[in-house]
């Protein structure tokens, strides 16, 4: 009996968002960014990630700063928290660049590459517990930029910017809010800023319950540079989560 090792021996067309992220096609990568503010306030509109504010983004390059809450996230062994972060982001020329970084608790460690963006960052190795236990805050000339919950594992945020020479094409949006209290409801809007623009709404709904869920399979084009955000405006204390995904594309190959 013949022993089936590769896709293309079965002669089956994969379905093309299947072939991209399996790598089948040039220039494409399927990408998505999730993220979630679990404690929303009623003050003041806030982006979609953890820390509840509005990202305030810099305009130079600079190297990145890392520190935990808890001590436990140290590189130096033996330890059980997080030993490791990679750090992903964009160059002055918003090009792609990441860089691994050893942490030491919660004394700050920097990293040799500047970044002008954070994109994500996640935890690479850890000790025994398998998780970074502590909050890992990454900052730019000492404003956050990024934000790893502790145990789990990677930033949470729907805040994004193109790198140089791509396309994101965003085939599907999601977003829902978690119960409120009374006749109240909240504003999710989406929202990018082109190169050299101004911040415009591309998606703009309210939400009222933990079973409203919205969901949008219409198509955006982003271009290159362009800034994306999600954010929040509640009247009630509610929580936050929405999802942005499709391809990140080469333009070399659109």
């Amino acid at each position: 009996m013949s022993v089936v090792t590769n896709i293309q021996q079965l002669k089956i067309d994969l379905p093309f968002q299947i072939a991209v992220a399996a790598g089948k096609i040039p220039g494409w990568r399927w990408f998505r960014k999730f993220g979630m503010n679990d404690a929303v306030g009623t003050a003041a509109i806030e982006d979609c990630w953890p820390p509840g504010t509005v990202r305030v983004l810099p305009a130079t390059a600079y190297v990145a700063s890392l520190s935990s809450s808890d001590v436990n996230d140290n590189g130096v062994t033996p330890s059980t928290g997080a030993l490791t972060v990679t750090v992903e982001g964009l160059d002055s020329a918003y090009v792609e660049v990441s860089e691994v970084v050893t942490l030491n608790g919660a004394a700050a460690v920097t990293t040799t590459q500047t970044f002008l963006r954070l994109n994500r960052a996640s935890v690479t190795t850890a000790g025994t517990s398998e998780k970074n236990e502590g909050n890992i805050s990454i900052t730019l000339n000492s404003v956050l930029q990024a934000y790893i919950e502790a145990l789990e594992g990677q930033t949470h945020q729907t805040l994004y910017t193109v790198p140089a020479g791509h396309t994101w094409i965003i085939t599907n949006y999601h977003a829902k809010v978690g119960r409120m209290t009374g006749a109240t409801d909240a504003q999710v809007s989406g929202q990018i800023k082109p190169f050299g623009g101004a911040w415009r709404f591309i998606s703009d709904i309210y939400m009222y319950g933990p079973d409203e869920w919205h969901a949008f399979d219409s198509v955006s084009v982003i271009p290159a540079k362009s800034e994306v955000r999600v954010q929040v405006d509640s009247s009630s204390a509610t929580q936050l989560s929405a999802v942005a995904a499709g391809y990140l594309v080469d333009n070399n190959y659109l």
